[in-house]
């Protein structure tokens, strides 16, 4: 069955995000967020299904490319309320109710696998240390979500991940791989005790000390990555750090690798120095080249939310990226 594209467009950007993210949680669908009517107006995307308060109504029906499916607006207005017009100060799971099209992928919900079909292993590692390392992995566990349940996993060494979620988990990765270690029997079910969920995938609290992840020796991340091939997950995404032990064993196993980039011909000399450590190992995995243009200079001031910088420009930078056919550098985003 073809996973749904959403369109979700709301002058208000807090209130669709948490549309949104409700939305996630309860559907296999990929989510687009516009809260302009001009941003919604240029974007080229096909829509199954769009979502829009009425100030986005008159516009939709002018765009010059991407075609909308089944429009359902947001009003509020109670006695204005019909089949395609829904109002808007209610909970938002009485909306989707209303909503026909997902009725059908909400009642079947998450694919389950064959035990016998392994989790497909996706990297990302950035030789310069993109300071959006996180946000792009955090971005692909997402686009990864309209193929399946997804967990992402977070190797740096130093992570900012509880800071910009905004939450704490009293286990984390140390803890789990402690337990791997003394008792390996029935860990699928152990793992479901470290998992939390964000904006519809799922994730393991990283470490909290900078020095834990070098203490792990080859054999305990042997088993870790053994561990997440056999779990129920379709997707795993491993954003790695630098302070792994035997890097290179664990990146065999991935069925692709993202090396992310940045512009600027330093950036570009470290970044050929690690596809040519690559060809040398003779790695057998897919490489992707990933040159990611943008920055987030605006995160630590708290005025650029991480769910906008995931649903915004960096999250289309993603969905195109998964969606293109090209194996080649991307140099520009647009």
């Amino acid at each position: 069955m073809k996973n749904l594209e959403i369109a979700l467009c709301d002058l208000d950007s807090n209130y669709v995000l948490k549309f949104a993210n409700r939305l996630m949680m309860k559907a296999n669908v990929g989510v687009h967020i516009f809260t302009t009517p001009e941003g919604f107006f240029s974007d080229e995307t096909d829509f199954d299904v769009a979502i829009m308060t009425e100030e986005f109504e008159e516009i939709s029906g002018f765009r010059p490319k991407g075609m909308i499916g089944h429009k359902y607006f947001l009003t509020e207005d109670s006695a204005n309320v019909t089949d395609d017009f829904i109002y808007k100060f209610q909970a938002v799971d009485k909306i989707l109710d209303e909503i026909t099209e997902l009725k059908e992928v909400t009642k079947s919900g998450i694919s389950k696998k064959n035990s016998n079909e392994k989790s497909k292993l996706i990297g990302v590692y950035s030789p310069v240390n993109h300071e959006l390392q996180l946000p792009f992995s955090m971005a692909l566990g997402q686009a990864y979500r309209t193929g399946g349940k997804v967990l992402f996993v977070d190797l740096e060494e130093i992570s900012i991940m509880p800071n910009l979620i905004g939450k704490n988990c009293e286990r984390n990765l140390m803890d789990l791989l402690y337990l791997l270690n003394t008792n390996a029997e029935d860990m699928e079910d152990s793992l479901s005790e470290y998992v939390r969920s964000f904006m519809g995938f799922d994730y393991i609290e990283p470490f909290w000390n900078p020095n834990e992840i070098s203490e792990i020796d080859e054999d305990t991340w042997d088993r870790f990555f053994e561990m997440l091939v056999k779990t129920d997950y379709d997707v795993v995404v491993v954003l790695f750090g630098r302070a792994i032990n035997g890097f290179a064993r664990y990146i065999e196993r991935l069925n692709r690798l993202f090396v992310l980039g940045r512009p600027g011909d330093y950036f570009k000399k470290g970044q050929e120095n690690f596809l040519d450590y690559l060809d040398r190992i003779k790695a057998n995995i897919s490489v992707e080249n990933v040159i990611l243009p943008m920055s987030a200079g605006n995160l630590s001031d708290g005025t650029y939310q991480l769910e906008e910088l995931l649903q915004g420009n960096l999250g289309v930078f993603v969905r195109k990226l998964m969606n293109s056919n090209e194996r080649n550098v991307l140099e520009n985003y647009g």
